[in-house]
């Protein structure tokens, strides 16, 4: 038989139970659904390109491709500026113009030296000319002479031989044979004479040759007094007026080739290894905000430089490829390069990331915290390797206040109404 305080003991348990339960239960259900929800943000994880960037730590200057500061390249007064800032030109425009008069004499005066040469020249040549035509002249006839002298000496020898003339006659035809013999040396000492003419011909043909180098430097310097477009571009900026005079060397005029620009930018030393020739990457300037322009990598520094706060950057030159007519030299402008690109594959968020190695999923109406891979990516996107998967829910507000594993999440549009 059963212990009937055993009995009453066990009733009273049962009751307190009983009266537990009906008290904790509505606390405990009312409590759960009285949670407060944390207000975060979503997103749902798809697939898609993402790029691995380097950007720039400071603004670049946007540069033409060419720019020259147009010296002058003598001394002397300011004569006429036909071209005005802004004017385009071409190369070989008159730039500036200034006061040639004096080199404008020296011309003349070369010019008139050249010309009294190459007359004393055209004389030499005539007279060398008509002396040449008297010697071979007049050896001509001395050799005639001499051949007629041998011709009645060999005939007058042999009638001498036969006895059948005197030794008189034979001294007198002997003379003459002398006399023509010597005529004829003459003749041909005259000819030589004429050699050296040629010689002189040719020494008035060198000072001509001088005479024409004197003529081209005194025009080449008077040229100088023409300053003119070493290539086609605009006239950024004029130095200079009318009537200044100006010390050889000194800046007149800036001009800018404008048909193409490139933007020098810092970049730090650390990403050296990561930007290569080629490489594309993306201008903006403030003129044009929330427009990219497309750009490529042509140049990179062979050193690092020094800054004053003692960072170290290296410079980069990234050409622009599009919109050039919208650029102008001088401006400011944020470059970011583009080392690498994935297309198709799963990605986040950068915001939705914490270190990098940590998300939220939404599940049930709840935070749950995952452990993630990531790969490439930059400040916007970044590459899931592992953690995630497609379709997922993520939460992107990871920066909210009470945000743990297993909390309560209320997703809406946007943060910043509340």
């Amino acid at each position: 038989m059963a212990d009937p305080k055993r009995k009453r003991v066990g009733r009273t348990a049962f009751g307190w139970l009983i009266a537990v339960s009906a008290v904790a239960g509505p606390l405990f259900y009312y409590g759960y659904w009285r949670e407060e929800a944390i207000a975060v943000t979503a997103s749902t994880l798809s697939r898609g390109k993402v790029e691995q960037t380097v950007s720039a730590i400071s603004a670049g200057t946007v540069k033409p491709k060419l720019e020259s500061m147009v010296a002058s390249a003598l001394m002397g007064k300011i004569k006429d500026i036909p071209k005005k800032e802004g004017a385009r030109v071409s190369k070989g425009d008159l730039l500036i113009e200034m006061d040639h008069a004096e080199f404008d004499a020296q011309v003349e005066l070369a010019e008139a030296n050249l010309r009294a040469g190459q007359f004393k020249l055209e004389q030499a040549k005539i007279g060398s000319r008509i002396a040449d035509e008297v010697a071979a002249t007049g050896l001509s006839q001395a050799a005639a002479q001499l051949a007629q002298a041998q011709r009645n000496l060999e005939r007058i020898q042999a009638l001498l031989d036969q006895q059948a003339i005197s030794q008189s006659e034979m001294d007198k035809v002997n003379l003459a044979y002398r006399v023509a013999k010597e005529d004829h040396a003459a003749a041909l000492a005259n000819q030589q004479q004429n050699l050296v003419r040629q010689e002189e011909i040719k020494s008035a043909g060198a000072s001509i040759e001088q005479l024409e180098s004197a003529v081209d430097v005194a025009r080449e310097t008077r040229e100088k007094a023409f300053v003119r477009a070493p290539f086609g571009g605009v006239v950024a900026k004029v130095n200079v007026e009318m009537g200044e005079a100006v010390a050889m060397g000194m800046p007149l005029l800036k001009l800018v080739e404008d048909s193409d620009f490139f933007v020098q930018a810092p970049f730090d030393e650390a990403n050296a290894s990561q930007i290569q020739i080629g490489q594309k990457a993306r201008v903006n300037v403030d003129a044009y905000r929330g427009t990219d322009f497309a750009g490529e990598v042509t140049f990179i520094s062979p050193t690092v430089t020094l800054n004053p706060d003692l960072s170290r950057t290296l410079d980069i030159d990234v050409r622009i490829a599009e919109g050039k007519d919208k650029f102008v030299a001088g401006m400011s402008a944020d470059v970011v390069i583009i080392v690498q690109q994935k297309d198709d594959v799963l990605f986040v968020p950068s915001e939705a990331l914490v270190r990098e190695e940590t998300a939220y999923v939404i599940e049930n109406g709840r935070a749950v915290r995952r452990e993630v891979r990531v790969g490439i990516g930059n400040t916007y996107t970044r590459e899931v390797l592992g953690g995630l998967k497609e379709g997922e829910t993520l939460l992107t507000s990871v920066t909210e206040k009470g945000l743990r594993d297993g909390v309560r999440v209320l997703v809406v549009d946007s943060l910043d109404d509340l």
